[in-house]
């Protein structure tokens, strides 16, 4: 017996094994990419609530605040790309005002960087490339700034030398007190520090590039003539810099009255001395907060980064500011143009005898790389924009479709476009027109390399992605198996975005029925992780028989009464959102019974539903339900839809084989 019994286990496990270790072996793929993204993605910061706490304990009488920022390049928020990004105006300006709550005094300087420099502009000498859209997100930024009442701005070069479209031009409309090198914002009798009354205290801030001539070492035969002159006049000093920091450590050494020498760029914090060396996180991610105290004649410099994530709240007038500047984006053709397409360097995208055709045109030759593209996140990247209204700025819009910035590329708003919507197959492989005409191996990108991938994912939007890239490209990689429906929704819902997951049917529909009492167990696991809808397919009658705009008439494949039963199951979601799946399930198995014996089941308002139901209003909702299916070209029941592509029944159906169309 015991023979029989060992044998059924072991043929058990050579049967089960191999899907038990496929499974194993995945979930421990999708745990160590999200353990490895949020690792990369921590910023280490200060919680503002903790600072608070801090700010607490501390006398208002004996401290001088200093708040900074520096090198935010303009970057207005965070791009959305993952959970826990730090920074944006909207929650810098909640920071400093709940700061300013707590009854401290404080000086707001921003030490300079504003400039929306792409890297490759950092690396050179030419600076004045500045497009259209940048010096918007520049005039958004300063006034941003003027409404959390900043005190200075730094202001060296590059960006004191732009010319007629320069930091000048903007400055003129704010009321800034400018350290400026070569400004004509500056008064004349401009110097190179700036005095400013805290509380009890006078703060002077010397910016150190005022005093270049090309030369470091000649800073501080400048500087030993100023110290003196401002030491008699101010209680703090700090030094603003932006030289190497073994320079800012012999400065440290040189002037050990100097109570701080501030960086506007990236590093880590040390003390030389009694002088803390001071740098800021890039992009605006934190707020810089100096604090020194002064007991019993004594004064001490601490300081600290505060993190701007999600737990900081948007000021709601800077939120307006920013959602005023989108609204300007999108109604302006001449902010939507790419500044600098992807792949410039590459031979395929430069040759002026190819252009971009569409993902659709490969399929016809590559119908099993088609399906596995269709169903990754790659195929969904432009729909991620659309939820959050982010379509048409153009920083965003390069990563999300594909040949944005070339002529035969995507163009924002252009209808006979809209098939490079998405990062289809020609943004890793390269424009596919001479590939379709003469297929070979030299006129298209075979293998992709990880370089290519990182043209997008870099670690400002995809962080730890160097450290996973083994680990992510079974997801592109065409010869994988398809994948399944939860493979699909975990992989979607590694970002900071809830999955769309939208499910097509007629409620009359066996076909769609079956689906439902399949799915929706399924999806109730997911519930708190995806954005579900119920979505129905009907059709408007034309005009001439009988509907109107003001009163439009539909008609469903199942007649009247599946209308009605539409519209019933449309008020519940709306009304009774928690009891929604419940009511569904229960309805699926009693659908021939009475409605109401599901309602009054789950405990819902019978009434109110009939009520509302029986209206003109709620008939219109069908208005929306019309636009989506032909928007995404579903005419049959089932049809599953996720983050706006459909996915195909082989990948999620058990039983359901056929629909209703």
């Amino acid at each position: 017996m015991k023979k029989y019994i060992l044998l059924l286990l072991f043929l058990t496990a050579i049967v089960v094994g191999p899907f038990a270790y496929q499974r194993w072996s995945e979930a421990k793929r999708l745990r160590h990419i999200r353990e490895t993204k949020q690792t990369a993605a921590q910023i280490h910061a200060t919680p503002l609530k903790d600072f608070q706490q801090q700010l607490e304990q501390t006398s208002p009488d004996q401290t001088v605040l200093v708040l900074f920022t520096g090198n935010t390049q303009a970057h207005l928020e965070p791009c959305g790309c993952f959970i826990g990004q730090s920074g944006g105006l909207p929650r810098r300006a909640t920071a400093i005002s709940s700061i300013r709550d707590k009854g401290f005094s404080s000086l707001l300087v921003d030490l300079g960087g504003f400039l929306p420099l792409e890297p490759e502009q950092m690396k050179s000498d030419v600076f004045d490339q500045t497009t259209e859209l940048d010096q918007l997100r520049v005039q958004t930024t300063f006034t941003a700034m003027e409404m959390m009442g900043y005190d200075m701005l730094v202001s060296s070069q590059p960006e004191a030398n732009l010319g007629e479209n320069s930091v000048d031009q903007v400055l003129t409309d704010h009321r800034f007190q400018l350290l400026a090198a070569s400004s004509k914002a500056s008064s004349p009798e401009q110097r190179p520090y700036l005095i400013k009354t805290v509380g009890s205290k006078r703060i002077a801030l010397i910016e150190l590039s005022l005093l270049e001539t090309g030369q470091a070492a000649s800073i501080p035969i400048k500087l030993d003539s100023l110290m003196s002159e401002v030491q008699a006049q101010a209680d703090v000093v700090i030094v603003s810099s932006h030289l190497q920091p073994e320079v800012n450590k012999r400065l440290a050494e040189k002037y050990p009255n100097l109570s701080a020498i501030m960086s506007r760029d990236t590093g880590e914090t040390e003390r030389v001395g009694n002088v803390l060396l001071t740098y800021c996180y890039p992009h605006g991610k934190t707020l810089g907060a100096l604090t020194v105290t002064d007991a019993a004649g004594e004064t001490a410099a601490t300081v600290e980064q505060i993190a701007l994530t999600e737990e900081v709240d948007d000021d709601p007038n800077v939120r307006k500011l920013l959602n005023n500047f989108y609204e300007q984006v999108a109604s302006d053709p001449q902010l939507q143009v790419a500044s600098h397409p992807l792949f410039s360097s590459e031979a395929l995208e430069q040759d002026s005898n190819n252009s971009y055709i569409g993902s659709e045109a490969c399929q016809e030759c590559h119908q099993e790389e088609f399906n596995q593209w269709s169903h990754s996140s790659h195929a969904t990247a432009f729909n991620t924009l659309q939820i959050v209204g982010r379509e048409y700025y153009s920083k965003c819009v390069s990563c999300h479709v594909t040949g944005f910035g070339y002529s035969s590329g995507y163009q924002v708003g252009a209808a006979d476009r809209t098939h490079l919507a998405e990062v289809g197959c020609e943004t890793c492989h390269g424009p596919g027109k001479q590939h379709t005409y003469t297929p070979l191996a030299t006129n298209i990108r075979g293998k992709v390399e990880a370089s290519t991938c990182m043209e997008c994912h870099q670690p400002e939007h995809s962080p730890g992605f160097e450290q996973i890239v083994a680990q992510l490209m079974p997801e592109v990689d065409h010869s994988r198996t398809d994948p399944s429906l939860k493979q699909i929704l975990e992989q979607r819902g590694r970002g900071p975005i809830k999955p769309q997951v939208e499910l097509f049917v007629m409620s009359y529909c066996p076909y769609g029925v079956d689906a439902e009492r399949e799915l929706l167990p399924f999806l109730s696991k997911y519930i708190d992780k995806i954005d579900f809808k119920l979505r129905f397919i009907v059709n408007k009658k034309e005009q001439s028989e009988g509907g109107t705009d003001e009163d439009p008439e539909f008609t469903s494949l199942h007649g009247e009464t599946e209308l009605i039963e539409n519209l019933r199951q449309m008020v519940v979601a709306e009304f009774y959102p928690d009891q929604f799946f419940d009511y569904l399930l229960c309805r699926v198995n009693h659908l021939k019974e009475a409605w109401t014996l599901c309602a009054e089941k789950v405990g819902l308002d019978v009434t109110k539903i009939a009520s509302v139901v029986d209206t003109p209003q709620a008939r219109h909702r069908f208005l929306q339900e019309v636009e989506r299916t032909e928007e995404l070209g579903v005419r049959a029941s089932p049809t599953l839809v996720i983050d706006g592509r459909v996915i195909r029944g082989q990948l999620w159906r058990g039983k359901v084989r056929e629909t209703c169309q």
